[in-house]
């Protein structure tokens, strides 16, 4: 398992960060994700082989997000 840490821009509400939370959380690979709306963060446990931090990252541009993962 690896692990991504994503900057999250536009969350507004709780609304917003449990629907991101909900939609990581269905996605293939992704065992866990923990997001953050004080911090504005996500924090995205997910199986290398299966996801790739730039699908991740995507799922939540899809969203109407703008998310940025940390180097």
């Amino acid at each position: 398992m690896e692990k991504v840490i994503l900057d999250i821009a536009g969350m507004r509400c709780g609304a917003c960060s449990t629907g991101i939370e909900l939609t990581l959380g269905k996605k293939r690979g992704v065992k866990n994700a923990k997001v953050s709306l004080n911090e504005r963060m996500a924090v995205v446990e997910y199986d290398p082989v299966v996801a790739a931090a730039s699908d991740i990252e995507k799922a939540v541009n899809d969203l109407g997000y703008i998310a940025t993962a940390r180097k």
